[in-house]
Formats: structure tokens, C-alpha cells, sequence
């Protein structure tokens, strides 16, 4: 009487060490959102850039900094009224510094700093373009097992109408032809049932090239997100203002209007403050260093057109940077506004699929029911059963088209995370 109690407990502790592993490593959409979005090799090839361009903005900083140099000169002078050269060394240190650049410096340190933004926003639309693949795909995949689903279903209902049809061949009330159309039927669903198993292993295989997550599986995949539709409430974000691709074209139109200005520094005189502290051979006595402070202001009047030349190319991708911004944003427009079109197309059509269902398991109980009783044939039943795996996939076809274009939206508005790039 002891024992049986001790062995349920240990089937049940056997049962809970076998799920344990299981559900600790299930793997969820956002887990898989956050683990493309920040270990892919592309996310790391952007991140790359924007550490570049980082790197770009710390030298334009050293521009406002002085330079410091420790050199050593030799120079000798031939004079013909004499036969020996006369060399003179020179060794120091020289401090230099320019005070003014026509304001060149400032806006090229300010167009690196916003180049460097724009890079940012790369990174951002990347990992939001990578966000939604891998959510387009699990949405493919969880929309892929309700069919499987529902082919299992369809294949379960003519395995019933086929033994039905047989019993009632036996016994006189049918003819064979019957009994074959519904086995062609059920042999059709069978092949359905194998295909949808075989997409659902491709989408799998698919999803772990795009979360960079090989030990996925079925088993240890979690899809419940798209277990209740979303509401109205989490898609009001009909405005692209956090739309990365259109921040970082903005970001470059001001970059590019920054290294514009920079150009007109050069017609702007320049200053160049230097100060050496050296020890050459000239002088004479022992241990005497000579300092020399000199203040250079100089300004370019001619250099053959080459300034003005390269401020019309400045301006000219300036105006180009615009042009496309402007192409780009109505595009964007135009597609948040079909996408949400689409949104209520596809609620509309999920409310007509759900009537339609529920008619159509209507209309499947009464011509099962009169099947049996022999009130009509057997292409009534097959109707019937197709009517009604139909509706099945109208209404899950209406709940991906409902999930797909929320998710669209919420790409075009910027509404997904943005994690840091490990």
C-alpha cells in the first residue's frame, strides 16, 4: 500500500527532471528579437562602421588641440668664396597651435559627429529590419501549425466518413464508386498533411539562420505571441517621426550641409601661433637655448577654381541628400498608409471568416447527419468537409494577415526595441 505512492511521486519527479531542460531553454520571439538583433555578423559588420566613424570624430577633435614635435635639423650652405660647406644643427621642441581656420575645423568636427549619428540610425534600422524577419518568420511558422492542424483535422474526418462509407458498402446502401471518392479525398489531405510538415521544418530551418540560434526546435520554441491579436492600443503609431532610415537621411542632409560650410573657411584667413625652444650650433656658448615665437596669418587668394569647384560639389550631393529624403518619406507615406488599409481589410475579413466557419461546422454536422441516415451522397459529405477545412484556414489566414500587418506598421513607425551589439 506504501509502495504505489512512493512510485507516483518518482514518475513524477522522473517526468519533472526530463521537462526541466526543456523549459528552461524555450526560446521566445522577443528572446529571439534581441539575439539577432545584437550577435549577427551584419549587426557586427554596422557596428564596425559606427566605431569607424567614431574614430573619425576623435580626429577631427585633435584639430583644437596644439602639436607638440621634437625634431633635429642639418643644413648646409655652400658659399663659392670659400671650399668647405658650412653645416649648421639645430635641435628643439616646437609647440604649435592654429588659432583660427575660418571656422573649417569646427564644421567638420560637427559633420563627423552627425555622420557618426547616422551611422547609429543604420545600426537601429538594421536591427529593427532583422526584428522583424525573425518575427515574420515565427508568425509564418505558428500560422504554418495551424494549417498542419488543420490538415491533421481534415484528415481525421475522412478517415471517419471513409470507415462510415465502408460499413454502409457492406451493407448495400452505397455503391463502391462512393467509397472511392472519399479514399481519393483522404489521400489528397494526407499529401496536404505532409507538406505542411515538411514547410514547417523549412520555416525552422529558416528561422535559425535568422536568430543565429542553431539548438532550435519545435519543442523549444514558445509562439504564444501570437496567441491573442493585438489591439487597437498597441498599434496607434500612424506617424514615421521614429523612423530610423528617415532620421538617418536627415542626419546625413546635415552632415552634408555641415562640410558645405566647411568649405567656405577657406576663403577666410588663417592663424597659426608656433613656438620653438632649440639649441643649435650658431651659437657658442655652452648650454644656451634660443626660443623663437612666431604668429602666421595667411589667406588664400587664387587656387586655380579648385575651392569653388569642390563647394558646388558640396552643395550639389547637399541637394541630393534632400531629393532623397523627400522621394524616401513619400514612399514610406504611402506604404504606412496601404499597411494600415490592410489592417482593416484584414479585420474585416477575420469577422466574415468567423461566421463563415461556424456555418460551415453547421452545415458539416447536418450532412454528416443525413449521410448516415442515407438522405444524400457522398459528394455531399466531401463538400461539405472541404466547406468547412476552408473556413478553417480563412479565419487563420485572417489572424496572420492581422499580424502581419501590425507588425509592417510598427517597422515603418520604429516601434521595435534597439539593443546594445555584444
Amino acid at each position: 500500500m506504501l509502495r504505489r505512492p512512493l512510485s507516483h511521486k518518482c514518475l513524477l519527479t522522473t517526468l519533472c527532471l526530463l521537462l526541466l531542460p526543456q523549459l528552461l531553454l524555450a526560446w521566445n520571439v522577443e528572446e529571439l528579437q534581441m539575439n539577432a538583433a545584437s550577435s549577427r555578423d551584419q549587426v557586427l559588420s554596422y557596428q564596425a562602421r559606427l566605431l569607424q566613424q567614431q574614430a573619425q570624430v576623435r580626429q577631427q577633435n585633435a584639430a583644437f588641440l596644439p602639436q607638440l614635435d621634437l625634431y633635429y635639423s642639418e643644413s648646409k650652405l655652400r658659399d663659392e668664396t670659400v671650399y668647405e660647406y658650412d653645416q649648421t644643427h639645430r635641435r628643439g621642441i616646437r609647440l604649435s597651435w592654429n588659432l583660427f581656420n575660418g571656422f573649417t575645423d569646427y564644421y567638420q568636427r560637427l559633420g563627423a559627429s552627425q555622420r557618426s549619428e547616422m551611422r547609429q540610425l543604420q545600426v537601429r534600422q538594421l536591427q529593427h529590419q532583422l526584428q522583424q524577419q525573425v518575427t515574420r518568420t515565427c508568425l509564418d511558422l505558428s500560422t504554418q501549425q495551424r494549417n498542419l492542424e488543420v490538415s491533421r483535422r481534415a484528415v481525421e474526418l475522412y478517415d471517419q466518413e471513409w470507415h462510415n462509407a465502408q460499413t454502409q458498402f457492406e451493407v448495400g446502401l452505397i455503391t463502391r464508386n462512393d467509397v472511392l471518392k472519399i479514399e481519393v479525398e483522404r489521400e489528397n489531405a494526407r499529401l496536404q498533411q505532409n507538406s505542411a510538415e515538411i514547410q514547417l521544418q523549412n520555416l525552422l530551418t529558416l528561422l535559425r539562420q535568422q536568430s543565429g540560434v542553431e539548438q532550435l526546435t519545435l519543442n523549444n520554441l514558445d509562439l504564444n505571441a501570437f496567441a491573442v491579436l493585438p489591439t487597437l492600443d498597441e498599434i496607434q503609431l500612424p506617424q514615421l517621426d521614429h523612423n530610423p532610415e528617415l532620421l538617418a537621411l536627415q542626419s546625413l542632409i546635415d552632415a552634408a550641409a555641415s562640410d558645405h560650410r566647411a568649405l567656405r573657411g577657406r576663403w577666410l584667413p588663417k592663424a597659426d601661433l608656433s613656438s620653438d625652444l632649440y639649441r643649435s650650433d650658431e651659437v657658442q656658448e655652452e648650454g644656451d637655448e634660443q626660443i623663437k615665437t612666431q604668429l602666421t596669418l595667411s589667406m588664400n587668394l587664387f587656387e586655380g577654381g579648385a575651392t569653388r569647384a569642390r563647394q558646388q560639389e558640396a552643395y550639389q550631393f547637399l541637394q541630393q541628400c534632400r531629393y532623397d529624403y523627400r522621394e524616401r518619406a513619400q514612399q514610406l507615406r504611402v506604404e504606412l498608409s496601404n499597411r494600415q488599409r490592410e489592417l482593416a481589410l484584414a479585420r474585416n475579413n477575420l469577422q466574415v471568416a468567423a461566421i463563415s466557419l461556424e456555418q460551415a461546422r453547421e452545415n458539416l454536422r447536418i450532412t454528416r447527419l443525413a449521410f448516415e441516415q442515407g438522405l444524400t451522397t457522398s459528394a455531399e459529405v466531401l463538400d461539405a468537409i472541404f466547406v468547412h477545412t476552408r473556413a478553417e484556414r480563412n479565419v487563420i489566414s485572417a489572424r496572420s494577415d492581422i499580424f502581419a500587418a501590425t507588425l509592417d506598421i510598427r517597422l515603418l513607425t520604429g516601434d521595435y526595441a534597439t539593443y546594445a551589439v555584444q
